[in-house]
């Protein structure tokens, strides 16, 4: 079994040879030859105690090479992926196979750019259509056809798409849903120079798209009277829309330090799985306003989603899963390890809530502000559902299935808060500017059931700090301590972490994670890291070894579940 996950280690390995060797090969007649290869691989070891199951391959990977050619107005390109023996994380959330997944032509002039093939684009804010990819995640939603975008007069943007949305490596031969949809932009400070000229920008935006999905079956699901007794009901098929529409518009005006965003977006009835197959109509609202000035600034957004999530296939409901857009995550995003499996997950289909935050430098040569400033951020961030109150027809059956399931008030919030952040950060460089301190506090409440489907709510206050020497130009150490206290889910965590690093070549780190105060003692377990990565030109190998605890990872308001591993793993990543 060894040998023969070495061999398959191998072969993913033989990747990076044959991206090497395409890296001599720059140049062809007038055009030009670039790309990308990256590869991630991990040896497995089993622990019971952090829930690191056994794995049928101990060894596993990952790995792409991207090709990309390029000739005056004209390009086109490809990706080889393996994922035959993926990291186990991808293997759980079904992103395993292998080939050319990724191709495109394209050509463009300054009237005129056209794509066939596959390709990533994105309207306004994403509220209708985000087609990209985020390799952290596994989320690779790209649109299998033609896009085309005109630009018929400086400031004037039109774009058109149409496609076949990626599903991991399921074939598209066979499928009977695809995309389609148009965005109209104009830039009034392009088409108006004088605009810009007297300190104003301005924008607006409108969109519309629509997925076409072939209804092939009746809906059947169960209904309680107020007996308790068990009937059958069913939505002929005849009654499930085939094509779903949505559109949006949006606005930005600013002048000089200060900028208002807000788009808008509507969708009608898309009766699926993950709203339980009701027929109302689903919108989103997208505020943001932000101020600045020399050693002050301040940002507010307001985001509210009711029944947005939008797919290509009824039937789709994993993680992000054939989404056609992406509601924003608003709350600020941190990067700190002992509240990440805290991140909160945007909710499409019901959710309110606004954001604040405080950006203030004390001066410099003041006393609190030193020789160069002290940065301080304020940030506060709350979420909750959404108010629903059930139609009388959905009471009378004893579900919502088939009906308009709610009613619900716009600017309303709902009883359950899902995420609240309260957090302080302050950044110093000392007199002496080698050394550089950042200090941070957060209090979390974070709805443990209904954004991970565990039991209760999560409130810890998080102490955060980072404090970086650089010992010469090209030597420096960093040093990162957190301490997470709470009481509820897990307890209380404890961790640190030792960054050594020669500029521009060598990076070493050593962590430890220990849970502390997990209620069950055979669980305060300490999950640690030990790390180190070589640097040269484009190319990055990194090395560790160490344990992942059970948990999420959020990138943006998009997260997916991380399962418990431990091993020894390598990456290499190049460019050429």
């Amino acid at each position: 079994m060894v040998f023969k996950s070495i061999k398959r280690l191998l072969l993913a390995f033989a990747l990076l040879w044959c991206g090497f060797m395409a890296s001599a090969q720059h140049q062809i007649g007038n055009g030009r030859i670039s790309g990308d290869f990256g590869f991630n691989g991990m040896y497995y070891i089993p622990d019971s105690i952090i829930g690191a199951e056994p794995v049928d391959s101990k060894v596993r990977a990952n790995a792409f090479l991207n090709i990309l050619y390029s000739n005056g107005g004209f390009s086109a390109g490809a990706r080889y992926e393996f994922y035959m023996f993926p990291l186990i994380d991808f293997e759980k959330i079904g992103y395993k196979g292998q080939g050319i997944k990724y191709f495109f032509a394209d050509y463009t002039n300054k009237f005129i750019s056209v794509t066939a093939g596959t390709f990533y684009e994105q309207f306004g804010n994403g509220l209708t259509l985000r087609a990209y990819e985020d390799r952290q995640l596994g989320i690779d939603n790209s649109l299998l056809g033609a896009r085309i975008k005109l630009t018929p007069y400086k400031g004037i943007y039109i774009k058109g798409v149409w496609g076949i949305e990626r599903n991991n490596f399921e074939s598209y031969i066979g499928r009977h849903d695809y995309v389609r949809g148009a965005d109209v932009e104009l830039s009034f400070g392009e088409i108006f120079p004088i605009i810009q000229e007297k300190g104003f920008t301005a924008h607006v935006g409108a969109n519309f798209v629509s997925k076409y999905e072939l209804s092939d079956q009746d809906i059947y699901y169960a209904i309680t009277d107020s007996t308790g007794e068990y009937s059958t009901a069913v939505i002929p098929q005849d009654k499930i829309p085939e094509n779903v529409a949505t559109w949006a518009a949006r606005a930005t005006f600013g002048y000089e330090g200060f900028r208002l965003d807000a788009e808008y977006a509507h969708k009608i009835n898309d009766p699926n799985i993950t709203n339980d197959f009701i027929y109302k109509p689903g919108n989103a609202l997208f505020l943001s306003a932000t101020y600045s000035m020399k050693g002050f600034g301040i940002a507010a957004s307001f985001i509210r989603a009711d029944n947005m999530e939008f797919r290509s296939q009824r039937w789709a409901y994993y993680n992000s899963e054939l989404m056609i857009n992406c509601i924003p995550a608003i709350n600020r995003q941190y990067s700190y390890q002992l509240i990440g499996d805290y991140s909160y997950a945007s909710q499409c289909n019901g959710q309110i809530g606004a954001q604040l935050q405080i950006n203030y430098q004390i001066p410099k040569k003041s006393v609190l502000g030193g020789k160069y400033g002290t940065d301080l951020t304020f940030n506060y961030s709350r979420f909750h559902d959404i108010e629903q109150i059930p139609v009388q027809e959905a009471i009378d059956l004893g579900t919502p299935t088939g009906t308009m399931g709610y009613t619900s008030s716009f600017f309303k919030f709902g009883p359950d808060l899902l995420y609240q952040d309260i957090g302080l950060e302050i950044s110093h460089r000392f007199n002496d500017k080698r050394w550089k301190w950042i200090l941070a506090y957060n209090y979390i409440t974070y709805n443990l059931e209904i954004l991970q489907g565990h039991e209760g709510m999560m409130r810890g206050h998080l102490v955060a700090s980072d404090l970086s020497y650089k010992i010469t130009p090209k030597h420096a150490l960093r040093l990162e301590l957190q301490h997470l206290y709470t009481k509820d889910d897990d307890g209380s965590s404890i961790y640190a972490m030792l960054e050594y690093s020669i500029s521009p070549n060598w990076f070493f780190s050593v962590g430890d994670d220990w849970n502390y105060g997990n209620p069950l003692p055979d669980h305060k377990t300490h999950y640690y890291n030990i790390s180190c990565a070589y640097v040269w030109n484009t190319t990055r190998i990194a090395l560790n070894f160490g344990k992942t605890k059970e948990g999420i990872l959020c990138v943006g308001g998009v997260c997916r579940a991380v399962p418990a591993s431990y091993g020894c793993g390598l990456s290499v990543t190049t460019s050429f």
